[in-house]
């Protein structure tokens, strides 16, 4: 029934061993693929040497100590100025340092008094306005005007007009750190008010963590105090302090007097934050990603973490617009050991080598190039040079690492010669901008000083690497895991429906089970994942900042989506949403002479068709009838209403929706088979959990010994990390459940029953660790094995109950420092952490666990039973893996068996009506209900069912077509909603 693409020899294997040779076009250099290949060992073996080097110990405890320091200083200014309070601190630094630890660290102060949405649910909101788009100020800058009590508290850092000004909001933060310095409070972290205040290390976090920690309530709260009996903060007279007022913030150079210390230096950098839970309108992104990018659904959800007006930059009244909470989301999509996360630490090594040049000179030349740059062209290419999923999973693998790194290298010698690189969310911000004291040679040195790099890499790659094993084993390696990928992709296109079939395109038919199944065409994983992507693209409409926003509790209209309407103006409205992507797509894309001439008229001739087509929508009887209760029934009306516009307009319509549905058809195939972990990732179990168990210490039913144990037995992870923790050492638990209210519990063991407890709760397990021979860990296979080693450890099963986590980590270093352990050990740090993907490769899901997943689908009900053969038995896996050292071929081959045993479920239950609906997907574990004391704990049912409901993409299609109709007429009794007709060109007027 399906086409036979895996039928290739070992000659077409061969083929896939080969890279492509690379040209630069600027530097005008050719790189062979011999030249490639020993790059690629290189740039291995040198970030290797350099991670040794980054984890020294003195240098992790000064970081360490410095980043304590930090906490001091800022809970003593929010002391004295409790303007300048902040509940959490964030550490900006990790998205710039890659899996190199650096000198520099860079946090942001949350201004919460300012700051949406508030800490506490009784707190009120602050009144302001906020004006993205000033013409008299550069874009990705937005001011702030103060109303009524707002302005009374901060009127001394006001202008005239009421605007909050930037220099005189970090002047007095400036202030307040010196008095800090000077100070002898808080001398411990026990002295501080953690509702207001952030001493602990657990609540040092990211700033993606952050938006997630506020979504839940704090009664719900648990973070890990710092060690120690009697804890104590740094003394700042044990140390050197400078702090400057720059525009880049407030700046700390930080010596140590210490004699073991004293070789380090540390450059801190605090910046001001107002965090916004709004999307900037100003941004096209993530608008100008379609539905059929690989990254569409990552991208989205990362719009929807808000925004932070920092302050930054030489204007007086303006603030930068920065969004950290949605880069940590992109990088985080990607593990550390990932062919992306590997080009960025390459291009961070590479800045380092030229700053070394630019030192030797005698020429005098000033530093234009930084981190941010490197980062910010590695995310425009991703997004840029996409294809197919299939085709990122191969164009993004391993052995492509030189070319990337080397066709960044070139592109930063053309936009220094142009002086402009946009800034990835704001196109009209440049990023190479002259400050003012550069010239036209400062560009070109600096371009010169790339190039030279690039050459010196030129002849590094032309070593012999002949008799070399160490190259070798890291070629076998690369080639192994790159036949992988091509192997899945034969596979995942082997489930293609037949091309005799792509006339009818869109034909469902009713499955044994009584299912309508989309089985020549739209799969309903397919549709699933379809709604997902909308269901997060009307998220995003939601949540965009309207012009001149204000911000106050009046301003929030709170209009119910489940009045009794017909749904009919909403799913126009998704259609045109759809459309109008699509023609801009297509419009933005091309380079044919003709069309950009005639682009208005194509323009105006689709917005017709468009109008035509929504009015013979409305008159449909079968439209009006239909209720969308079912997210995937919408997903169908959708889809058919698409193909429906293209077969019957094949002038104006076709030429522009063919491409865009062809590109939406191919992703979705491939990226449905990664949708269980995808789900996986949204489970939100454990998180649940923790809450409870939170609620119940905090309302006194419980003791925090009491629930951990019992949650131990009910195998929550959480809960035995949080064992293992006490286990090792005395451990400090926080709860904080209202504003003044901190209740600090101490866990431990006595000595004599550590060893009892462990053996009783988690089994004697020896905790050995195995050593490969693979070359490096940033390979796949390495990266399957060690986290095997890792779940033996902690005796949990791996990659094979329903994809639960491989397990939290516990292995860290000897060298570690306390506080860092406790920070990243945090039960909310560590369950926010496991949210997010870590992939290996671009794109979605991985590749083993994609696999275990069609063997639990059973597919060969959907691809035949040859398909099936090579799914079931894992044979791409046996091999590829013929050229791995024989001890690591042999246990990747009976961690495949025992997958292979797992009997896959009979039951072909999918998920009910609404999407996301992670929990149908999760282990089976209890329920957090630790003995009686929790019997009475209900949720009430109205609430449970009015949050089903705006969930629903219905739901959503209503909200956000609200929130973007400018005439909304809202009545006591009831309401009425204009149609939208004049938001889109493409409606009718």
């Amino acid at each position: 029934m399906f086409r036979r693409r895996g039928e290739r020899s070992e000659k077409a294997s061969a083929k896939w061993r080969k890279i492509e040779e690379t040209v630069l076009p600027t530097a005008k250099l050719r790189f062979c693929p011999e030249q490639l290949q020993n790059l690629n060992f290189i740039f291995q073996k040198r970030l290797q040497e350099k991670i040794e080097s980054a984890s020294d110990k003195s240098l992790l405890l000064a970081r360490s100590v410095t980043e304590r320091l930090v906490q001091r200083l800022t809970c003593c200014a929010g002391i004295l100025d409790p303007r300048f309070a902040s509940k959490f601190l964030i550490a900006n630094h990790d998205q710039l340092s890659g899996n190199l630890p650096s000198r520099s660290l860079e946090y942001i102060i949350r201004l919460d008094s300012l700051s949406t949405p508030p800490i506490y649910l009784t707190d009120p909101r602050p009144r302001y306005s906020i004006i993205e788009t000033d013409p008299d100020y550069p874009a990705a800058y937005a001011r702030i005007r103060l109303h009524t009590t707002t302005l009374k508290i901060w009127g001394d850092c006001a202008n005239s007009g009421g605007y909050l000004r930037r220099d005189k909001v970090q002047a007095r933060l400036v202030e307040l750190l010196a008095q800090a310095a000077a100070s002898e409070i808080p001398n411990s972290p026990l002295n501080v008010d953690e509702s207001i205040h952030c001493g602990t290390p657990g609540k040092i976090v990211d700033a993606h963590a952050l938006h997630q920690i506020l979504k839940i309530p704090s009664e719900q709260h648990v973070f890990y105090g710092p060690g120690g009996n009697v804890p104590r903060f740094p003394d700042p007279r044990d140390f050197r302090l400078a702090i400057v007022d720059e525009p880049g913030g407030a700046r700390l150079k930080i010596e140590f007097l210490s004699p073991t210390l004293s070789n380090f230096s540390i450059d801190v950098r605090i910046l001001i934050g107002i965090g916004i839970d709004s999307w900037p309108s100003s941004t096209n992104f993530p608008a100008r990603i379609t539905l059929g990018h690989t990254d569409c659904l990552l991208y989205h959800q990362a719009a929807q973490t808000g925004m932070y007006l920092v302050g930054y930059g030489v204007q007086s009244s303006a603030w930068q617009i920065r969004m950290p909470a949605a880069q940590d989301a992109i990088l985080n999509h990607y593990g550390p050991n990932s062919t992306i996360k590997t080009i960025l630490d390459v291009l961070f090594d590479a800045l380092e080598d030229i700053d070394k040049v630019r030192h030797v000179k005698k020429q005098v030349s000033y530093k234009i190039l930084n981190r941010y740059i490197f980062l910010t062209m590695l995310l425009k290419r991703l997004e840029e040079q996409s294809t197919t999923p299939s085709n990122d999973l191969l164009d993004w693998s391993p052995m492509y690492l030189s070319t990337h790194v080397l066709k960044i290298l070139d592109k930063t010698i053309e936009i220094l010669h142009h002086q402009n690189l946009p800034n990835y969310f704001f196109k009209k911000s440049n990023l190479l901008v002259n400050p003012g004291h550069l010239c036209e040679d400062d560009y070109v040195i600096e371009a010169n000083n790339v190039k030279l790099y690039i050459i010196r890499l030129f002849d590094e790659a032309l070593m012999s690497t002949r008799g070399n094993q160490e190259f070798h084993k890291i070629i076998a390696s690369q080639e192994s895991e790159t036949i992988l990928l091509h192997k899945w992709k034969d596979l995942i296109e082997n489930l293609l429906p037949p091309a005799g079939t792509r006339g009818r395109r869109f034909c469902f038919a009713g499955s044994k089970n009584k299912q309508e199944v989309a089985h020549t065409e739209y799969t309903v994983r397919q549709m699933e994942y379809i709604g997902l992507l909308l269901q997060n693209l009307l998220d995003v409409k939601q949540v965009i900042l309207t012009d001149d926003s204000y911000m106050s509790d009046d301003s929030i209209i709170k209009v119910d989506t489940n009045i009794e309407e017909n749904h009919l103006e909403d799913v126009i409205f998704l259609l045109v949403t759809i459309m109008d992507q699509a023609r801009d797509k297509y419009l933005a894309g091309q380079a044919n002479p003709t069309i950009i001439k005639n682009r208005s008229k194509i323009k105006a001739q689709f917005n017709s068709c468009t109008s035509k087509l929504i009015d013979t929508i409305r008159k449909d009887k079968d439209m009006v009838n239909l209720t969308y209760e079912d997210d995937l029934a919408l997903v169908k009306v959708i889809l058919k209403w698409l193909y429906k516009a293209m077969d019957q307009n094949k002038r104006y319509l076709a030429p522009i929706l063919r491409p865009y549905l062809s590109t939406l058809f191919t992703a979705s195939h491939s990226i449905s088979w990664h949708l269980d972990f995808i789900k996986q990732r949204m489970n939100k179990d454990e998180l649940n959990a923790l809450g409870y168990f939170a609620k119940l210490v905090n309302d006194t039913k419980i003791t925090p010994a009491e629930g951990l144990i019992d949650a131990v037995n009910k195998n929550w992870m959480w809960a035995k990390s949080m064992l293992k923790m006490v286990e090792k050492n005395t451990l400090r638990v926080v709860f904080i459940s209202d504003r003044g209210k901190v209740y600090r519990h101490i866990l431990s063991l006595p000595s004599y029953q550590r060893n009892r407890a462990t053996e009783s709760l988690l089994g004697d397990v020896p905790e050995t660790k195995k050593q490969h021979t693979l070359p490096s860990n940033r390979n796949y296979f390495s990266t399957i094995l060690n986290q095997r080693n890792k779940s033996e450890s902690l005796e949990t099963v791996i990659v094979i109950d329903h994809f639960r986590v491989v397990g939290f980590r516990d292995d860290y270093p000897e060298n570690t420092p306390q506080h860092d352990i406790l920070k990243n050990s945090s039960p909310l740090t560590l369950l926010l952490s496991e949210t997010n993907r870590k992939g290996e490769h671009r794109g979605y899901g991985d590749i083993l666990k994609s696999l275990q997943s069609m063997q639990k689908l059973n597919v060969s009900a959907v691809c035949g039973a040859a398909a099936l053969d090579s799914i079931s038995k894992f044979q791409m896996f046996q091999q590829v893996t013929t050229n791995l050292p024989q001890e690591d071929r042999f246990e990747i081959m009976e961690l495949i068996q025992t997958m292979q045993s797992i009997k896959p479920k009979k039951s072909t239950k999918r998920w009910s009506n609404t999407l996301p609906q992670s929990r149908k997907i999760t282990p089976k574990c209890e329920k957090y209900t630790p003995k009686e004391e929790s019997a009475g704990i209900r949720a009430d049912g109205g609430h449970r069912k009015r949050i089903e409901a705006s969930g629903t993409l219905i739901g959503s299609c209503r909200a956000a077509r609200i929130r973007e109709d400018s005439s909304v007429l809202l009545f006591q009794d009831s309401f009425k909603i204009k149609s939208l007709l004049n938001k889109s060109e493409s409606f009718k007027f």
